[in-house]
C-alpha cells in the first residue's frame, strides 16, 4: 500500500508548480500583474506591493497546478489588489445602485476571441485615463470581468458589494469601453486619412 500512495504523491507533486516555476511566472508576468493591481488600486506604489505579496501568498500557500499558474497568480494578485482598495469599492456602491442596465450583451462573456480583444483593449489602455475615468469600483469589476472572466455573481462575492452596484457599474464600464474602442479606431482613422 505504501508503494501506491508513494507513487501517487510523486505523480501529483509533477502537476504542481514548483517554487522556481512560481516566481519566474511572477517575475514573467511582472508588466502584466502590475497592469492588473494598478488598474484596480489606482497608485503604482500600492499595485507593485500587491503583486509582490500575490507571489509571496502563492510560495506559501498551496501551490497551484502548473498549467494554471498565470492565471493563479492573475487571480492571486487581482485578490490582494482588492483587498487593498476594499474600502475605496464599496463607497462607490451606493452610486450604482440605483442604475439598471438596459443591455442585454454587457451579460454575456462573449467567445474566446471578444473575451481576448476585449482584455488586450482593457490591458492596452492608458492606466492613467482609465483611473482618471472610471472609479474604483468600475475598475475592480472591469478587471473581474475581463482579466479572470468572473461571473456578475462572483463580483458580488469578492467585492462585498450588491449584485445591483456590480450590474450598475458592469454598464457603465462596458459603455465606456465600447465608447473608448470607437474612439481609438476614429482617431486611428484620422491618423491614416492625413
Amino acid at each position: 500500500m505504501s508503494w501506491f500512495h508513494a507513487s501517487m504523491k510523486a505523480a501529483n507533486d509533477r502537476d504542481y508548480a514548483s517554487a522556481a516555476e512560481i516566481v519566474a511566472c511572477f517575475q514573467n508576468e511582472a508588466s502584466l500583474l502590475g497592469k492588473l493591481a494598478l488598474l484596480i488600486t489606482g497608485d503604482k506604489a500600492t499595485a507593485d506591493q500587491s503583486v509582490v505579496n500575490a507571489r509571496e501568498m502563492t510560495l506559501h500557500g498551496n501551490r497551484p497546478f502548473r498549467g494554471w499558474l498565470l492565471e493563479w497568480a492573475k487571480v492571486a494578485t487581482i485578490t490582494i489588489a482588492i483587498s487593498q482598495r476594499q474600502e475605496a469599492i464599496c463607497a462607490c456602491e451606493a452610486f450604482y445602485k440605483a442604475r439598471p442596465c438596459p443591455h442585454a450583451e454587457h451579460l454575456w462573456q462573449g467567445d474566446a476571441e471578444e473575451r481576448e480583444s476585449t482584455f488586450n483593449l482593457a490591458i492596452q489602455a492608458d492606466a492613467q485615463e482609465l483611473i482618471a475615468e472610471l472609479d474604483p469600483l468600475c475598475r475592480a469589476v472591469l478587471v473581474l470581468r475581463v482579466a479572470i472572466r468572473s461571473a456578475v455573481q462572483e463580483c458580488v462575492l469578492r467585492l462585498n458589494v450588491s449584485r445591483a452596484a456590480v450590474l450598475g457599474a458592469n454598464c457603465h464600464v462596458m459603455t465606456w469601453l465600447q465608447e473608448w474602442r470607437t474612439k481609438s479606431l476614429q482617431e486611428n482613422h484620422n491618423a491614416e486619412g492625413s
